[in-house]
């Protein structure tokens, strides 16, 4: 047990030294001490490789990163938090990099313009940082893996009064407000409107404690959409939301060729 410890600090401080070095520091030498000569990009506007992250710093020499959380699981370290000096104005969202053999080897991002409070006064990034201590992390991916099937990408809105935890339901999307009520609501409304979030597969998860990140393919009135959402369970029940939802080129549109996700 403690030898698996030890690697997932390993990994959490490979790369949050990497992220901290690139984006605080613009110390472009952690790209030949920490990624891997053969490092994959998935980010739709960032060229392939260690190259298009030296023009990404070099284009934007102000950039800043505040990480609010950081998630490990097995060989995937989930990052979410804030970006200035990215665009014109702060960008939030989530970043997930795979480590093999010392070296970080993959990169995916879902980033989003800052908002303000909800209607219930929760921002995109505050609320728990850390996930807790004695959680059964494989069960708590299993209850939100399935919740996700049922409500999202089989449609079943009821699956959030099911699988969640009523009103005291924690949201922080900016335009929905706590409570399993408001979603389905706002879900629903979307649907009447003909701009349904359609959900068609996840393509990973990044699961720590009582936090699990989905990261999934989607689209919203016929425009493909990636889908980040990092969901808390309390007591075996859905129970708080993050989320970054955004647009997203078809693969051959992406400036590599590996693909969105």
């Amino acid at each position: 047990m403690t030898s698996l410890h030890t690697q997932a600090d390993r990994t959490r401080e490979l790369v949050t030294r990497a992220h901290h070095e690139l984006f605080n520091l613009h110390n472009t030498g952690a790209l030949e001490r920490l990624f891997s000569p053969a490092f994959i990009e998935h980010s739709a506007l960032v060229k392939d490789g260690i190259d298009g992250l030296f023009k990404l710093l070099h284009d934007h020499p102000a950039i800043q990163y505040d990480a609010h959380r950081v998630l490990v699981d097995g060989d995937l370290v989930a990052l979410h938090g804030r970006y200035t000096g990215l665009d014109a104005e702060p960008l939030v969202g989530f970043d997930i990099y795979r480590v093999a053999d010392g070296l970080i080897v993959e990169h995916w991002d879902g980033l989003v313009p800052e908002a303000p409070p909800n209607a219930s006064g929760r921002t995109q990034l505050d609320g728990p940082t850390q996930p807790r201590a004695g959680q059964d992390t494989d069960a708590n991916r299993a209850l939100v893996t399935a919740f996700f099937k049922r409500a999202l990408i089989e449609g079943d809105y009821t699956a959030f009064s099911d699988y969640g935890n009523g009103e005291g339901f924690h949201q922080h999307s900016p335009d929905i407000a706590d409570g399993t009520t408001a979603v389905i609501d706002f879900l629903n409304q979307l649907r009447k409107d003909g701009q349904e979030l359609k959900y068609s597969r996840i393509h990973r998860s990044v699961a720590e404690g009582d936090f699990v990140l989905t990261h999934s393919e989607g689209s919203i009135g016929g425009a493909r959409h990636a889908y980040f959402e990092l969901w808390r369970v309390q007591d075996g029940k859905v129970a708080e939301l993050w989320d970054a939802i955004m647009p997203v080129p078809d693969d051959r549109q992406a400036a590599h060729a590996h693909g969105i996700f």
